[in-house]
């Protein structure tokens, strides 16, 4: 008996109800083929994000959505017209979806010792921006991390996947995954960062290339930003498979790299905007621990919190921590954070772990003025800084009357 009967072998199954789980029968010849093929398959062999996975409490994993579709164009783009069909315009890829399947099996891998072995409501909390993209690799990420298979959560045996909801914060509302809620203060504070000197200095520097890049996309390339829309746009563009422009090789990713990254950086360049941005996560991320450490988490045998963002949302909470080392977010970048308990002297101490390429191997990241298994009680004092000590809209409010032009984060 199989899982799974494709289209092609439709003819040949026989479809059977048992005790209200749809099951299916295929005949011997069929099934031998079936099983040889997938013993070809190759398995996934992630990495421990942990080696103390038995002293772990609480985990939260951020991660960016995989790749897609470009969201933005420029004038002189050679696929200004494209559709990107099947999928539109800022929508993941086929291979996205892959990707972000086997980040979730990754997941299972290194939380099996964790985690119970199969979906159960209350021990883990699902929540994506308002966004197509997030919410779909949040729901590929699930489904390779909690596969119903052989379970008690099994419903439907040609199918190797349940529904787990997600819960969505509208983006007007949304200040700790979205991240872009309405802010004046914001606005004002990336601007007087653009004004500051050495970022001027490195505009002027650079202002051969930016001539440059206005000239051959045919669109006002003036600053660090949009340098990082044209980058983005071109790699997703390459990622979708199409042919970039012979312009392109010049400037395509070593030359614009260095300045697309740097964008990142003034966005979150000051205390404040760390706070603005960065510091609503890292505050909501501090108070589960608190809470699951004190005993008020609710429910309190969750044991996970998974969030979906995007490229800003990885590195403004990266950066609010101080561990950002302004690198370009890859697409399905993910970020997990630990609570763990010493065993020996019940001491409560948190772990950080970065990985940029889902290809290669988790990083262990240290918090300066911490230890590597920093503990709690030091992690709150080195981040009262960038934790919100207002109201988001108080924080927001501008401090000039006059009104502030918003960068354009086409990306």
């Amino acid at each position: 008996m199989l899982k799974f009967c494709g289209l092609l072998l439709l003819a040949s199954c026989v479809l059977i109800v048992r005790g209200g789980v749809i099951d299916v029968e295929v005949p011997q010849e069929i099934t031998e083929d079936l099983e040889d093929d997938s013993k070809n398959t190759s398995s996934v062999n992630p990495s421990e994000i942990s080696e103390s996975n038995s002293t772990l409490k609480l985990v939260h994993v951020l991660f960016r959505h995989g790749p897609r579709t470009p969201v933005s164009t420029y004038a002189n783009d050679p696929y200004i017209n494209e559709t990107f069909e099947p999928y539109g315009w800022g929508a993941l890829t086929n291979g996205a979806k892959v990707e972000l399947y086997k980040i979730g099996k990754q997941l299972r891998q290194r939380y099996k010792d964790f985690l119970p072995p199969y979906y159960q409501p209350d021990m883990i909390r699902a929540q994506s921006s308002e966004s197509s993209r997030t919410l779909m690799s949040l729901q590929m990420v699930l489904a390779g991390l909690f596969p119903p298979e052989n379970t008690p959560m099994e419903w439907n045996l040609l199918l190797n996947w349940q529904p787990i909801p997600i819960v969505m914060e509208p983006e007007e509302t949304d200040v700790r995954i979205r991240m872009k809620a309405d802010c004046p203060r914001y606005d004002e504070a990336v601007q007087e960062v653009i004004n500051l000197p050495e970022v001027r200095q490195l505009h002027a520097e650079n202002s051969d290339l930016l001539q440059e890049l206005t000239n051959l996309t045919g669109i006002n390339v003036t600053h660090v930003h949009d340098v990082t829309s044209i980058f983005i746009t071109l790699l997703s563009e390459q990622t979708y498979g199409l042919e970039l422009p012979s312009w392109t090789k010049d400037y395509f990713p070593e030359k614009m790299l260095p300045l697309a990254a740097k964008s990142y950086v003034y966005d979150a360049y000051t205390t404040e905007l760390r706070k603005l941005k960065g510091g609503f996560f890292v505050e909501l991320l501090l108070k589960q621990m608190q809470d699951k450490i004190s005993g008020k988490l609710k429910p309190n045998n969750r044991k996970m919190f998974l969030s979906c963002g995007h490229d800003w949302t990885i590195t403004n909470v990266l950066s609010a921590l101080d561990v950002w080392q302004a690198q370009m977010p890859r697409f399905s970048a993910l970020i997990a954070f630990e609570l763990h308990q010493k065993a020996e002297t019940g001491e409560y101490f948190v772990e950080i772990f970065f990985q940029n390429d889902p290809e290669e191997e988790p990083q262990q990241v240290q918090i300066p003025g911490c230890e590597k298994q920093c503990p709690i009680e030091k992690l709150l004092e080195l981040t009262k800084d960038i934790i919100p000590d207002a109201p988001y809209s108080e924080l927001c409010k501008a401090k000039d009357t006059q009104e502030v032009s918003k960068i354009s984060y086409n990306y």
